[in-house]
């Protein structure tokens, strides 16, 4: 493993830590390992792009979150 994917595998894990992801990281990886589009790529490559697919539908569901306060806030 080169020092770059060393370096590159723990921002992804400080991250994953930071915002609290760490199921849906995970989940995400184990989904990925049945792919075959996968099998042949880098772990930070992997570990990349799990981290982008969960805080994009971490960003998702936070968006969804905020409607519904804002709605049920002026009741």
């Amino acid at each position: 493993m080169s020092k770059q994917t060393e370096d590159t595998m723990y921002a992804v894990h400080q991250e994953v830590e930071k915002l609290g992801l760490r199921r849906q990281f995970d989940k995400q990886l184990k989904k990925m390992q049945t792919q075959s589009k996968w099998k042949w790529k880098g772990v930070g490559e992997r570990w990349e792009y799990a981290l982008h697919k969960i805080k994009k539908l971490y960003a998702q569901s936070n968006k969804r979150t905020k409607r519904k306060s804002r709605k049920n806030s002026t009741k």
